[in-house]
């Protein structure tokens, strides 16, 4: 259903999402990735996070929002990116109108989703934290 782990020399947070989920796995699902989050901060505060949902399907709207909640609480614990990897154009929707925030992208590859992260913070005009 999901797996979280930190890459320290890469310096990302690498979340896989799969299936379709109830409200009880984002909360499993949160407890986990903040867990992994604070780690990652333990080691450098400018960690990047790429979710990969390639197998995540449009999820429910009380699904949608608490996983929106976990993007906005998980970004404050970095001052660098996050990519999200979904697996159609359909979820690229969903994810855009619901991850909002100046450091996250949707991309429909994780290839394109790497070549973003590997960008100057800079020449993306990407605002860095107070």
């Amino acid at each position: 259903m999901y797996h979280v782990e930190y890459d320290a020399p890469a310096n990302n947070l690498m979340l896989i999402v799969k299936g379709f989920w109830t409200p009880e796995d984002v909360t499993a699902f949160a407890a986990n990735v903040g867990v992994r989050a604070q780690e990652a901060r333990a080691v450098r505060p400018d960690f990047d996070v790429v979710v990969e949902s390639l197998e995540f399907p449009v999820q429910g709207h009380a699904v949608a929002d608490l996983l929106t909640g976990i993007m906005r609480g998980g970004m404050q614990l970095t001052s660098g990116r996050a990519a999200v990897v979904v697996g159609s154009h359909l979820n690229k929707v969903q994810a855009e109108r619901t991850l909002v925030h100046p450091r996250l992208r949707v991309f429909l590859t994780l290839d394109d989703a790497r070549r973003w992260l590997a960008e100057s913070p800079v020449a993306c005009a990407v605002p860095a934290l107070p």
